[in-house]
Formats: C-alpha cells, sequence, structure tokens
C-alpha cells in the first residue's frame, strides 16, 4: 500500500501491563489514545491476530503495526537550525545539539528535531515518525539517522531490530572507572520514578561495551559501544558502576566529587546537559549495500568540561 509502513518487534511478557500500555512505552511519540484507535481498527496485532487494548501479554508476543502517515500527531514544522552532516536520496544524518528534544510527544510539541525536520524537508510528512528512526535523549548531543523514504525507512529500521547499525558514544563518567569491558545488566523502567530507567531482574536484556580512553584524578573519559538500545542504556549502566555521566543528575551524578575544581564546578553550575555524546555511525547504505561510517566530534560544551578536568588533575591514568 501505498504512504503505509509496518513496524515490527517481539515484546516480553508484562502481566501487571495493558497491551495500549506495553505498545506506548515501545512508541513514547504516539499518544495512548492513538494507540487504542490502532487496536480498535485492527491495524495491531499481537501473534497474527487481532486484540483489544486491555489485553495483557503473558508469553513472548510479535507485535505488528500498520502505521498511516496522515495519522502521526501533528506536528508543526518550526525554523530551527540543524547540522547536517550527510544527506542524500536515502536517509539524512543530523548532529543534534545538546538540549533538543528528538521527538514531538506530550509536553513537548515544539522545539522538537522533528519540528525542525518537517520545516526542512516538508517531504517527511510521509515518512513516519519524519524519517526518524532512533532517538537520543534531550540531553544528548550527536548523530540521529533521518530516513528519506519508507524504503529506506524499512531498511534502516530493520537494522536497528536486528542489531546491525553500529553506534558508539563518547562519555565523562564521575570518578575513575576500572577494568570493566562490558555491562551486561538488564533495564527496565524504575518502580518508583517512572521517569527513570533501572537496572531490574524483569527488565529487557542490555549490554553495553566499554573502552576506557583515559583516567583523571575524579574521572574517565570513555567510549561506549551499545549492543542494545534500551532508554537511557548508558546513563542507567553507568549509574549501575557507581560512575554516572558527567552532569546527569537523574541518575547520581553530584558535582561535589569536584568541591575543589571550583572552575568545573562554577561551569556546571551553568551547564544544563550531559557529557554524553553520540560519536559515530556505521551501517549498511540502504541502496548501495555498502558500509557508510560517519564520525563527529563533541560538542564545545563537552570539550571544555575535559579540560577543566585535565586542567586540574593530579594523576591523569592512562
Amino acid at each position: 500500500m501505498k504512504n503505509v509502513t509496518f513496524y515490527k518487534f517481539d515484546i516480553e511478557p508484562k502481566k501487571n501491563l495493558r497491551l495500549d500500555q506495553i505498545i506506548s512505552s515501545h512508541l513514547p511519540e504516539y499518544s495512548r489514545s492513538t494507540i487504542k484507535n490502532w487496536i480498535n481498527a485492527e491495524k495491531i496485532l499481537v501473534n497474527g491476530k487481532t486484540c483489544s487494548p486491555k489485553d495483557k501479554i503473558s508469553i513472548k508476543s510479535e507485535i505488528e503495526i500498520e502505521v498511516h502517515p496522515n495519522e502521526e500527531i501533528n506536528i508543526i514544522p518550526e525554523d530551527i537550525a540543524l547540522n547536517i552532516l550527510h544527506e542524500d536520496d536515502d536517509f539524512i544524518i543530523v548532529n543534534k545539539n545538546s538540549g533538543m528534544v528528538t521527538h514531538t510527544a506530550v509536553g513537548n510539541y515544539s522545539g522538537t528535531l522533528q519540528n525542525a525536520l518537517l520545516f526542512k524537508y516538508p517531504e517527511l510528512r510521509n515518512v513516519p515518525r519524519a524519517g526518524i528512526i532512533h532517538r537520543l535523549d534531550k540531553q544528548t548531543s550527536g548523530l540521529l539517522i533521518i530516513a528519506r523514504s519508507l524504503q529506506s525507512h524499512n531498511n534502516l529500521t530493520q537494522q536497528i531490530q536486528n542489531k546491525s547499525i553500529t553506534k558508539k558514544y563518547l562519555a565523562i563518567t564521575s570518578g575513575i572507572l576500572k577494568n570493566i569491558s562490558v555491562i551486561d545488566e538488564k533495564i527496565g523502567r524504575h518502580k518508583i520514578n517512572r521517569k527513570k530507567m533501572a537496572v531490574t531482574f524483569s527488565g529487557k536484556e542490555s549490554v553495553s561495551r566499554l573502552k576506557i580512553l583515559r583516567r583523571f584524578d575524579k574521572a574517565s573519559l570513555i567510549e561506549v559501544e551499545l549492543v542494545t538500545g534500551r532508554t537511557h542504556q548508558i546513563r542507567v549502566h553507568l549509574s549501575f558502576t557507581g560512575h554516572p555521566v558527567l552532569g546527569d543528575k537523574l541518575y547520581g551524578f553530584r558535582k561535589s566529587i569536584f568541591s575543589k575544581n571550583t572552575e568545573l564546578v562554577k561551569f556546571l553550575d551553568s551547564y544544563n546537559g550531559h557529557a554524553l555524546h553520540a560519536m559515530s555511525l556505521e551501517f549498511k547504505h540502504p541502496s548501495t549495500k555498502e558500509v557508510f561510517f560517519i564520525k563527529s566530534s563533541p560538542p564545545d560544551e563537552f570539550l571544555e568540561i575535559q579540560s577543566l578536568i585535565e586542567k586540574h588533575s593530579y594523576a591523569d591514568t592512562n
């Protein structure tokens, strides 16, 4: 069908959540009422069968969703500057600034990456999510892939589901990180604070690969490769080790660790971001099938934090 796309993904049993709640957690940019309408219109199938919004999932199930672009939330195009690093007929690579929300959703109807994309590329109205196939947290900077057609959208989405897109990040952590090369801890919704995720036995498989680039007196510069792509994954995993990302107050960062570094503390007082940057992407080009690789440098704020840590470090352990 023209201008129709299909999503397919597996979900684990969630006995305490209704089907519409589970799907909403996978597709946060769509309202719960939109998802209920899809279910009632039989556009969502569970294991090939129609379902009800209140159904519970008791076994691992395959979800299929049929999405028409004109059913997406009404996103108003806005003339917002974007840092475009690459574009061709199949996709665009955006280097997102820290502080910009990726998707338009409840509470974020303006100033998002979707608003900006629809202004610069009006044709993206015909692609689900304005072509955005993955997301970055508001305070995380870096590279995002934007599909320019339904064909490339389906191809790139499939690559994400197959874990064949390599995504690497730079992060500055609080404290000196030990020789940890892999964090393999399940992640799920926090039991009390619903805005947070947490390492939990009942969560989804979540794997991060770490490479320590430099150790400073009270911080570490690391590279992280995402094997899985869970919400807040890097932030949760690093917090779990006791070394949250600098600036990430939600997951336990405290600037008091740098109390003797007055320049850094002063900078952090006015800094509203995370020292986390999506620095590189590698995947197969949807048309040529050749390997496409792109890399970006971290923003000035990230480099300023690193510089101030280096300047005041007493023991830079490489």
